[in-house]
């Protein structure tokens, strides 16, 4: 299935700059009416989209999007991005009126402690219920989940993941960044908040992608990317451009590993993958394909495309 195109209308984190959230940087404008007719039709324009492809806008906010932003937007399907503490039940069915067809709640965790250091005014309980109702208004459902927050641990991560798995139909998972304006970046200079490092981050939104993964929720985004996830400039935390593949790699090498389990050692070996996954397969620098010939005394190990296989799936032979 073609993924829809995306027109992305910022909106900011928090509505009102004297009561910011210790995350997010002094919010943008909000955008005018023309504004967003403006980009719809610079992206139906844009020489890469052909037409072929759905189009959709995604407001990204804290606060619910005007009314009129919505109806600006000529009939297309429009998904928001909201904080839990900003949106009401009345604001939901006037999203809905208006052609709202999918709301993504910034949850953030589940960990009262995590979210009252950063500012956040909801209880987890409340949001779990917000899944349920939202889901029986109509909405698709998604949630986002920001691992790495102040006083949360690994099994915080693995914990948050298990509880919303179940209720939403789509998930963007957002490893805690320091940006420069925001006032997380207090705690971070003077030693109370440490962030995730790269392998902390990877390691814990592999696990949280493998429960996702189990329930059928799609996982829209990994990590967070120049774009309209993208609030200030990053000075400390785990950002990388190419985030999402460096936690594609590790969960790759983890089946692979499991796939090598029974190969006698000294011999030469081939891994059959499909042509989208072989970046995958050999992770970054070639690290996967050292790390397997290493641990599994291989005496070669080569990579091979197959297009009879699926996405996802690998074969691994041995060869005279």
């Amino acid at each position: 299935m073609t993924s829809p195109v995306i027109v992305p209308v910022y909106l900011g984190c928090c509505p009102d700059p004297l009561d910011r959230c210790r995350l997010c940087s002094p919010s943008p404008p909000v955008p005018t009416v023309d504004f967003v007719s403006a980009m719809i039709e610079n992206y139906r324009r844009h020489p890469r989209n052909d037409g072929s492809r759905e189009m959709w806008v995604s407001f990204f906010g804290g606060a619910p999007p005007p009314v009129s932003l919505v109806q600006a937007c000529d009939g297309l399907p429009v998904t928001v991005r909201v904080r839990p503490d900003l949106l009401t039940r009345g604001g939901a069915k006037s999203l809905g009126a208006v052609g709202v067809v999918s709301v993504e709640l910034d949850v953030l965790t589940m960990v009262p402690n995590a979210l009252k250091a950063v500012g956040r005014k909801y209880r987890s309980q409340r949001v779990l219920k917000m899944f349920t109702e939202l889901r029986d208004m109509g909405f698709k459902v998604g949630a986002v989940l920001s691992p790495g927050l102040p006083h949360t641990t690994h099994q915080d991560c693995i914990d948050d993941a298990s509880r919303v798995a179940p209720l939403v139909d789509t998930v963007r998972i957002h490893p805690t960044l320091v940006y420069a304006d925001a006032h997380l970046r207090e705690a971070h200079m003077d030693g109370t908040y440490t962030p995730l490092s790269i392998g902390q981050a990877v390691t814990a939104c592999s696990s949280m992608m493998d429960i996702f993964d189990a329930e059928g929720v799609a996982i829209i985004r990994v990590g967070v990317q120049p774009g309209p996830d993208e609030t200030g400039r990053v000075v400390a935390g785990p950002f990388h451009p190419s985030f999402r593949e460096l936690v594609e790699g590790r969960r790759t090498l983890q089946a692979l590993i499991k796939l090598a389990d029974c190969t006698p050692p000294h011999q030469n070996v081939i891994i059959r993958c499909h042509p989208s996954d072989e970046t995958r397969t050999r992770g970054p620098f070639n690290q996967n394909i050292r790390t397997l010939r290493a641990d599994f005394k291989m005496q070669t190990l080569t990579v091979q495309v197959d297009v009879n296989l699926v996405r996802g799936s690998w074969r691994i032979e041995v060869v005279k």
